[in-house]
């Protein structure tokens, strides 16, 4: 039996079905793994067995590890999210007064490492892979064992004016946050938190950092250059289009009762203009996009950055806060792609990336196979891993997962359509050759 935590293996396993996303499915497949790569996959039997162990399966499918692509682990402890019955405003009052409370006990900093922790091993045991993971906090990342790889977006927020004492504290912390991070060997990235939250010049100081950081994290060769994607939420409410033109409304009435509503009017900018700004930087990531089908020019211009930006939709955090379904089917006509995040346990009961995905796929929004690329080789290149995870194929990392359904599939279309089948168990989380949830025989 293999667990989590042990070093790199040698093996062969052999399931009844294995999804590379790579290439076609295999029904009675082995895939063979070797000093933490793939070395080869096909229809049993394999050509030669190297005297490698053969763990049989048996009832099982295995494809490429999952990737939530957006979420917010620091909510991981919350037992149940905050109400969304008042839509966005309301439920963001409940969140800030909720991290005013986090800060006054003394054990914060624990309690929120804590929350963190638990949450990466929450998402590896639903088959996560990879996370993209929106920071406000200085966590040490780099310390927990056993975790999917973490793109991590320091966030950069506040309305006060970037060049006043307030502004360039808050700046120069977050991006302390980032080189910090980076120094370490984490991956990251930055994230402007949104539109009606965020000073337009602070943009221009992400998108500088991002491309300096690029710059200075270059590998030998050119085309390896490490990325620091950028991501921001963006048109999550009706209401944020009316605020960012006249700066009144809900959004002005939150902002004042939390004390946070500066003496100088903030310079704030449309959802179209922070879209063009983004595909300035490597790769930008568009999370949410619930009401971008209402703002022609927003999705015109995201459609012409489709090369750069990624929509990253996050679907019961979506239905839940505004009572409809992300605009995936106009995303898709769009040719833009498409990858699925949980958000986070304040807006959502669970870390479950299979959840979200059977949210669309039981909208009609994404079809089985459709959904399994957005969580795995479309999450994979909004996170800039695209080289290292997403897929299952010779030569790379050996990230996959095990799962183990109620039924067994008789073809392709069941074996895929399984992977979202709320019955159907994880039964292990491969990173890299290595075990980091579950066991398997």
């Amino acid at each position: 039996m293999l667990h989590s935590g042990q070093q790199h293996r040698s093996f062969i396993v052999r399931s009844q079905w294995l999804l590379p996303v790579s290439c076609r499915p295999l029904e009675n497949a082995w895939l063979r793994v070797e000093r933490g790569l793939v070395t080869g996959f096909g229809t049993w039997p394999p050509h030669s067995q190297n005297t490698l162990q053969v763990i049989d399966l048996g009832n099982t499918v295995i494809t490429a590890g999952f990737v939530n692509a957006h979420t917010h682990l620091e909510f991981s402890s919350c037992q149940k999210p905050f109400s969304t019955a008042g839509g966005l405003h309301k439920w963001i009052r409940d969140v800030v007064s909720w991290k005013r409370e986090q800060s006054t006990s003394c054990t914060d900093s624990n309690q929120n490492n804590a929350a963190i922790v638990a949450g990466i091993h929450e998402s590896a045991a639903c088959g996560v892979v990879a996370l993209g993971e929106i920071a406000t906090t200085n966590t040490s990342y780099h310390k927990i064992l056993n975790r999917p790889r973490i793109r991590v977006f320091r966030e950069f927020l506040g309305l006060h004016s970037p060049t006043s004492q307030d502004g360039l504290a808050r700046e120069a912390t977050c991006l302390r946050d980032a080189q910090r991070l980076s120094r370490s060997g984490m991956a990251v990235g930055l994230s402007p938190h949104a539109p009606y939250s965020t000073q337009w010049n602070i943009g221009q100081t992400v998108v500088i950092a991002s491309k300096t950081n690029s710059r200075g994290r270059r590998w030998q060769r050119k085309k390896n250059r490490r990325l620091t994607p950028v991501a921001m939420h963006l048109a999550e409410s009706q209401l944020e289009a009316e605020f960012l033109k006249t700066q009144t409304g809900h959004f002005r009435t939150l902002f004042e009762d939390l004390g946070v509503w500066p003496d100088q009017t903030p310079n704030l900018a449309s959802t179209a203009d922070w879209i063009s700004f983004l595909a300035k930087s490597d790769r930008g990531l568009i999370i949410h996009g619930t009401f971008l089908h209402d703002d022609h020019i927003a999705l015109s211009r995201l459609t012409l950055h489709r090369q750069k930006l990624i929509a990253v939709v996050c679907p019961r955090t979506t239905l839940a806060l505004s009572g409809k379904l992300p605009p995936v089917s106009e995303f898709k006509k769009a040719g833009i792609r498409v990858c699925l995040g949980t958000d986070g346990r304040g807006s959502n009961p669970d870390l479950s990336i299979r959840a979200e995905a059977a949210c669309l796929i039981d909208s009609g929004l994404a079809t089985p196979q459709e959904a399994l690329s957005m969580i795995s080789v479309n999450g994979a290149w909004a996170l800039g891993f695209e080289n290292r995870t997403g897929c299952i194929a010779t030569g790379r990392p050996a990230d996959f997962v095990i799962l183990r359904p109620s039924v067994s599939p008789n073809t392709a279309d069941e074996a895929t359509a399984t992977i979202f089948d709320c019955t159907t168990k994880v039964v292990a989380t491969f990173r890299g050759g290595r075990p980091i949830a579950g066991d398997f025989l």
